[in-house]
């Protein structure tokens, strides 16, 4: 009879490993940047838990925008990582992201078009609204590899025209976001 119970006993210990440490939690958010959509940019994004401590976020954005006087039409993709020092989806946490951005941005003057890719790092903090709801603020700066053409687009097809081709690396920031998240 002990001897069974000490196999039960091992039976459930080996069950119990392999389970989950958190078998009610939240694994995995789906969130929209208000921040963005303030600016009339589409964006979307999804995180899921990797670990307590560490999650892997994916967003796009998208800014549709373009009229004769402004253009301000450009797409991008953010992939990261995010490391919660309380859990996932709650509390204080440091980002790190890739990104890439095509753009065509300018005015009646002046004309960017390119893409963009570099790497940055953020900081934020998360708030629980409910238990499904939170909503999070982050800020990060990154180092950017530009690619852009730059041209005047007053300049009529039977004129010469200077066109201009700029490669750079630039420090800029590389998330605002005040976010809200519904979280599965």
């Amino acid at each position: 009879m002990k001897k069974q119970g000490i196999i039960l006993f091992m039976l459930l210990t080996a069950a119990l490993w392999g389970a989950p440490r958190r078998a009610a939690a939240q694994i995995f958010a789906v969130r929209a940047n208000a921040l963005a959509a303030c600016g009339a940019t589409l964006n979307a994004g999804a995180e899921a838990a990797l670990t307590d401590n560490w999650s892997l976020e994916l967003s796009g954005y998208w800014n549709p925008v373009n009229t004769a006087s402004l253009s301000m039409n450009f797409h991008a993709v953010q992939l990261g990582g995010r490391y919660w020092f309380y859990e996932s989806f709650v509390g204080h946490f440091f980002g790190q992201h890739l990104t890439y951005v095509g753009y065509d941005l300018g005015s009646r003057t002046k004309r960017y078009k390119g893409n963009a890719y570099g790497l940055g790092v953020s900081y934020g903090y998360a708030w629980m609204l409910s238990k499904r709801w939170n909503i999070a603020l982050e800020a990060g700066i990154g180092l950017f590899h530009t690619e852009d053409t730059r041209r005047d687009p007053t300049v009529s097809d039977w004129e010469d025209e200077y066109i201009y081709r700029y490669r750079r690396w630039t420090l800029a920031p590389t998330k605002l976001e005040v976010s809200f998240s519904y979280i599965f």
